[in-house]
């Protein structure tokens, strides 16, 4: 196999996890003592996709010069995140991606967050692959308004010969096939449409390589959305792939110790002749490793950094208003500009031009506008502690009855899990931005689904055993439900099946019990609505869930704009019992 092949040299810039960050965000940069001779904290305006488009055209004529090819890929999860995504939802990413010059990206789990139609609706207007190796679409309904399966731009699992459709890179004659992997378990995270389905990652991969090593192919990469310590493992398991490059996990590979942060792994960790790497996330770096690939498709050597990039200015304050004297200001430059792990990049004039042109009047107009009063702390935890509940999550839920009985549909409650409310609120006028920004950043649909009394009893108690690792193996304490109209009280030393030990819900201004063979409609989240994270019995249902077409930010905003002002809820419906450690739980 290796007769014909001949030796190649490639660099890749990679992104991930960018999640809408067109913008710089500002950072705190701990600088070491002998800097300014003593410890000093500086902020800095870091990352945004001008800067990136910057930084992959520099590192571009750089991989030119030294005679390498070069290809800017991105390893997943663009969706969400600002309210850039709030009000473009994958427009603005599909325009700006294609502006930076991504020439192929991973499919990420937030991107299913609204099913596989807004991905259909946003490779329409992509430039780049979208490389989904492992993502069967073969039993697709072709019904559907707007179908993946056919398109050009997809490049996702062969049925036929079970193995990852890919792409090539010429590299001087040379062919390097590109591919990529998806999380398996992506109807346990996200919602993608029950006619699609995900393959094992360890089986596709190494039936790809085995058949792209019988198409003469030796030198392989593959863009992932598994996650690190998942790329480490994939790395052990499969012989074969000279890269993995990754996404999902947020990992800032490197040692970045030298400006206060921590420390994982070298850049390009090695691990069984495959090099791994990770971008962090949010647009603040760009990773850059090159590899140069032996005649028979090994690794010889792999090389590179991520790196932070920075604007030219610092401030002593997070609000980027207080710069440094002008002496220091030099030194701490002079300092960051020896750094291997820090590049500093001017913004790309074009992207800034597509930002303030079609993108940013909207957001700037929703980060001024007041729409209600918040009179008094409302905090926000996920499992009720010795403070009692979350104070704004069932303000939350309210909303979606409110929005969906105001819409004409007749719902009796509604429940969300804490997860998905993201911020506690101090008191003072909060604006649009604060609400699908901060509070309710994943602009995820609400729906309306009919089930028997019984099947949320069952869900709720199986939500928060998920939500505390309550004889189930948890997924994690974002579970943990909320409710308006429906109250409950949770004992968890209780027996498995008798733990929610009153259900009522609110009928006519009285408290009512719910019965076991009795329909109810509520309304939530389609992340709850669809099963997710021990709300499994909710698939029980009587009328299957129906999307209203307004999204969780949509609906608490409306709810704000006639409220114009909250407290602390009066009652509390979510009575918690936790164990004290004494008990047997079952």
């Amino acid at each position: 196999m290796t007769k014909n092949n001949k030796k190649a040299k490639i660099t890749f810039a990679h992104i991930n996890d960018t999640h809408s960050n067109f913008e710089p965000s500002s950072i705190s940069l701990n600088l070491p003592q002998h800097v300014l001779n003593t410890e000093t904290s500086v902020y800095a305006s870091c990352g945004g996709f001008s800067r990136i488009s910057s930084a992959v055209n520099e590192l571009k004529s750089e991989a030119f010069l030294n005679q390498r090819e070069f290809m800017f890929l991105h390893a997943g999860d663009c969706f969400q995140g600002t309210l850039y995504f709030s009000l473009y939802k994958g427009v603005a990413n599909a325009v700006l991606l294609n502006a930076i010059g991504v020439e192929a990206m991973a499919l990420g789990n937030h991107e299913l967050d609204m099913g596989n139609n807004s991905v259909a609706d946003f490779l329409d207007q992509t430039h780049f692959p979208l490389l989904a190796g492992n993502w069967d679409l073969s039993q697709e309904d072709q019904t559907k308004p707007n179908p993946l399966r056919d398109k050009a731009n997809v490049f996702a699992y062969d049925n036929q010969t079970q193995t990852a459709k890919y792409i090539t890179k010429d590299v001087h004659g040379e062919p390097i096939a590109i591919f990529g992997l998806a999380i398996e378990n992506m109807a346990g995270i996200a919602n993608p449409d029950p006619d699609t389905h995900f393959m094992n990652v360890t089986t596709v991969a190494r039936n790809t390589v085995q058949h792209l090593n019988q198409q003469g192919i030796n030198k392989i990469v593959v863009l992932s959305h598994l996650g690190y310590e998942h790329d480490i493992e994939l790395a052990q398991e499969v012989d074969g792939i000279g890269a993995l490059i990754g996404g999902h996990t947020h990992t800032m590979q490197g040692d970045f110790t030298n400006i206060g942060y921590g420390k994982t792994d070298q850049y390009a960790h090695m691990v069984n002749n495959t090099c791994v790497v990770q971008a962090g996330c949010n647009a603040l770096a760009v990773g850059h490793v090159t590899l140069e690939f032996a005649q028979d498709g090994k690794v010889e050597q792999a090389f590179g950094a991520n790196q932070l990039l920075l604007g030219r200015q610092f401030t002593v304050d997070a609000g980027r208003t207080e710069h440094l004297k002008s002496e220091e200001h030099d030194i701490v430059r002079d300092f960051l500009s020896k750094q291997d792990n820090i590049r500093f990049v001017v913004k790309d004039p074009i992207i800034e031009n597509i930002l303030n042109e079609h993108y940013r009047p909207a957001v700037r107009a929703l980060q001024t506008e007041e729409i209600a009063v918040i009179n008094e702390p409302l905090r926000h935890i996920r499992i009720p502690d010795s403070r009692g509940p979350s104070q704004i999550a069932p303000w939350v839920v309210e909303s979606f009855v409110w929005k969906a009985r105001k819409l004409g549909y007749d719902v009796d409650f509604g429940i969300h899990n804490a997860g998905g409310v993201r911020c506690s609120f101090n008191p003072g006028v909060i604006t649009p931005a604060d609400i699908a920004g901060k509070l309710l950043p994943f602009a995820i649909g609400i729906m309306i689904y009919s089930v028997k009394g019984k099947r949320i009893r069952q869900a709720l108690e199986g939500a928060i055993d998920n939500a505390i690792s309550n004889g189930v193996d948890g997924t994690g304490d974002g579970s943990f439900p909320y409710v308006a109209d429906l109250r409950f009280t949770y004992r968890c030393c209780s027996v498995k099946g008798t733990r929610i030990e009153t259900l009522e819900h609110l009928k006519d201004g009285e408290w009512i019990s719910v019965e076991d063979e009795k329909v109810y409609t509520s309304v939530s989240s389609g992340y709850t609505a669809t099963g997710k994270e021990g709300y499994a019995p909710l698939l029980d249902y009587v009328k299957e869930p129906k999307p209203i077409n307004v999204t969780m930010a949509d609906a608490f905003e409306d709810f704000a704009k006639q409220k114009k002002s909250f407290d602390a809820p009066v009652n509390n419906n979510t009575i918690y019992f936790p164990c004290t450690g004494n008990e047997d739980v079952a």
